[in-house]
């Protein structure tokens, strides 16, 4: 019975520093690319959202950058919050949609 309690105590204090390991993971870097990759792809280059750089981000853009962050922290139609992510900081989420329609700015 002593080591069948060891092992659960063993196993989540693994999962619990893995959760707070990616909850934390982009405090010192602000990485737009990876934090997209991690929250915003699975949806955005799965077909339910705006591609990245895709051509529809242009009117978007156009509303202005607050906007589009507004969006993105908030929810915005089929959108979650923060993508899904509650851990998100603000910071980040904007990091994330700037990756996101980089390429439409820079044209």
């Amino acid at each position: 019975m002593r080591k069948r309690c060891t092992a659960l105590t063993l196993a989540t204090a693994m999962v619990a520093g893995l959760l707070t390991t990616t909850a934390t993971a982009y405090a010192d870097d602000l990485d737009g690319r990876q934090i997209y990759d991690d929250n915003c792809a699975s949806c955005h280059d799965g077909g339910r959202g705006p591609q990245r750089g895709a051509e529809r981000w242009q009117s978007r853009l156009d509303e202005g950058s607050e906007t589009l962050y507004t969006h993105a922290i908030e929810g915005f139609r089929g959108m979650p919050a923060r993508g899904g992510n509650e851990d998100l900081s603000d910071e980040e989420v904007k990091a994330g949609v700037d990756y996101l329609v980089a390429p439409v700015e820079d044209e």
